[in-house]
């Protein structure tokens, strides 16, 4: 498609999509897309646009302005906005970068976690992973490809699974990190603390709780509860024990207190968790 806005150089290339009705109720799906060569003459500043954008620098700079903060993306850096909040952006001569647009089904909020997690100017060590999949997507289209709505919400899901997921040097914690989650399983009763896992592990409290968050999806110490909470779980439903046993079994000095945190993560008391899931036939 040719572009018209100006300092975008003529060998760029940019598509438009309207989604299908499903896309919209179900899944992730593309508004835009493209790879711009730019002059210093190109630059956006909106008050608000609905769809989140996401961009990867190739060569040259952006001046970005968002949520208060001026800075400058350079070569390999990662450009994520939520476009309802206002922003403004200025190539500077030069420039080159990979885009999408888009939208969709919890969007909005799985982009604004990773923004207050990671801030919106992203230098991953896979970054360079992340533009080759934009690279990808714009090849895709410049080929003329056609694909369903499932098949191009995956692409989006795989970008920011590039962005959710741990890093190469967090791979390679995650070793220590598999380490401590076997001792949480197998010390479900007893006392564990964060400085305890993170000896396991090698690490400092600070960056295992880091590498353990994004492999888990839990805090270490999250995960230690929810670990004694699924082992109470299977207690209640395959044996007859007493809600009081099974709070000792599983790290709690104190029934009230076992009863109280179940209740609270759970929904239900453990009795009546016991007593809904022993009416059903037992999972095998």
């Amino acid at each position: 498609m040719k572009i018209p806005d100006p300092g975008i150089l003529p060998r760029s290339t940019c598509f438009s999509f309207t989604p299908p009705e499903i896309a919209r109720e179900l899944f992730f799906y593309l508004t835009w897309c493209g790879h711009y060569y730019c002059t210093g003459n190109y630059f956006i500043r909106r008050e608000t646009y609905p769809p989140m954008l996401l961009m990867y620098v190739c060569q040259g700079a952006f001046q970005v302005e968002y949520r208060g903060e001026a800075r400058k993306a350079r070569p390999g850096d990662i450009l994520l906005l939520d476009c309802s909040e206002p922003h403004y952006y200025q190539a500077e001569d030069g420039l080159e970068f990979l885009y999408a647009h888009f939208d969709g089904a919890q969007s909005h909020p799985i982009c604004r976690h990773i923004l207050d997690e990671q801030g919106w100017l992203l230098r991953r060590e896979n970054g360079a992973a992340v533009g080759d999949a934009l690279r990808e997507m714009v090849s895709f289209y410049e080929q003329g490809g056609v694909e369903g709505p499932f098949e191009s919400s995956m692409r989006i899901y795989r970008i920011l699974g590039l962005l959710l997921g741990p890093t190469p040097r967090e791979r390679e914690a995650g070793g220590p990190v598999d380490e401590a989650v076997s001792y949480i399983r197998s010390h479900v009763g007893k006392k564990i603390t964060l400085d305890e896992l993170a000896g396991i592990a090698n690490l400092s409290p600070f960056y295992f709780s880091r590498c353990f968050k994004r492999q888990t999806g839990f805090s270490p110490m999250g995960y230690v509860i929810n670990t004694r909470l699924d082992q109470a779980k299977i207690l209640l439903i395959r044996t007859t024990r007493s809600v009081e046993d099974i709070a000792w079994e599983v790290g709690y000095a104190s029934s009230r207190s076992f009863i109280d945190l179940f209740t609270g993560r759970i929904g239900i008391s453990p009795t009546q968790f016991r007593k809904e899931h022993q009416s059903h036939a037992s999972p095998p």
